[in-house]
């Protein structure tokens, strides 16, 4: 986790965190990027830690990666699971070097050539074509292992093909830019995100939209990316994922939460989730849980029409609210004033 403060090396005082707009090159490329750096209050010297370098750098990969259309570390870590086999046979299959895919899923940002190559080994007709042409490299066993398991995803295809459009026209963006985090949502996760919280608290829809926003966008502050590749809109009732109500009745059919109704006074309606099976931690990273504890924690007993005027103050709505604009991590996330 990145502090506003901490004990300064050069003195006996503080240094606070700063932030400028800077040029970085990589790969003959230049990225403007929003350099995070600590300052001594008493000495005026600026210095980092190994965590501001890291979100630093992330900055730079997620950009060049969007550049030239390489898959993002989730990515590829998908990728690989869906096939069930570890890194270096992945490596060995793909004809990588043999540390290649272990180093590309740790965050090293792969060649031009390597992305594309990974990128369509998401096919499993493609991969299927990647694994013949290993046989030799692969011992009898485990190619008909792997086999196996390709022929079952290239049949689960067009079984598929329904439950894929559904999630296609679930969300506004499938893609890994600068309006989804740098990550490709994944409906299992966003799943168990909304589960964290109903776990947690009463999660009124207006309520969690927000908590969801705070997630992304404080993950992106922290560490260069969100947390469930959702891309989020700038409405009257502030920040929202874009197709938020198609999203939480899809999650209400499947058996993680169910979503509750309840009448008021007034005569409106309101609804909230309750738990039914338990968060799976597993999907996540120690980091991720760690952020999202912190945006339970702040706003755990904020009310439904609290938390929305707290929103109501990020440049991310105030800039976006007139024209209902999609919200730009990289643009307004390193300004969240709330958390």
């Amino acid at each position: 986790m990145i502090y506003e403060q901490i004990d300064s090396p050069f003195s006996e005082g503080q240094a606070s965190l700063n932030r400028k707009v800077s040029t970085f090159s990589f790969r003959k490329n230049d990225f403007e990027i929003t350099e995070h750096f600590y300052l001594c209050e008493e000495t005026q010297e600026e210095f980092t830690t190994s965590e501001l370098d890291a979100l630093n750098l992330n900055q730079v990969y997620n950009q060049y990666r969007d550049k030239y259309g390489l898959p993002f570390p989730d990515q590829i870590k998908r990728i690989r699971a869906k096939y069930d086999v570890s890194a270096l046979k992945m490596a060995e299959i793909l004809g990588l070097g043999a540390n290649s895919y272990r180093l590309y899923e740790q965050g090293e940002v792969p060649s031009v050539g390597n992305g594309r190559l990974i990128l369509n080994a998401e096919n499993p007709e493609t991969f299927k074509r990647d694994l013949i042409a290993s046989e030799e490299l692969i011992s009898p066993k485990e190619f008909q292992k792997i086999g196996q398991k390709v022929d079952e995803l290239i049949n689960l295809q067009e079984d598929n093909k329904y439950h894929d459009r559904v999630i296609y026209e679930l969300f506004e963006k499938i893609a890994s830019d600068q309006y989804t985090g740098y990550r490709l949502p994944d409906f299992e996760r966003i799943s168990n995100i909304v589960l964290f919280f109903s776990e947690r608290m009463q999660t009124w829809i207006t309520k969690l939209n927000k908590l969801m926003f705070y997630c992304d966008y404080l993950s992106f502050k922290n560490y260069g990316h969100g947390i469930s590749g959702l891309d989020y809109r700038a409405i009257k009732l502030g920040p929202v994922p874009s197709k938020f109500q198609k999203m939480y009745e899809l999650i209400s059919d499947g058996e993680l939460v169910n979503r509750e109704y309840m009448e008021f006074e007034n005569g409106n309606f309101g609804s909230y989730f309750k738990p039914c099976l338990t968060f799976n931690e597993s999907l996540f990273e120690e980091y991720e849980i760690e952020v999202m504890n912190m945006v339970s924690n702040t706003f755990k007993y904020t009310r439904p029409s609290e938390i929305i005027e707290i929103s109501h103050n990020e440049s991310a709505w105030k800039n976006n609210k007139d024209e209902q604009n999609i919200i730009s991590y990289k643009d307004y996330a390193f300004n969240l004033c709330a958390i």
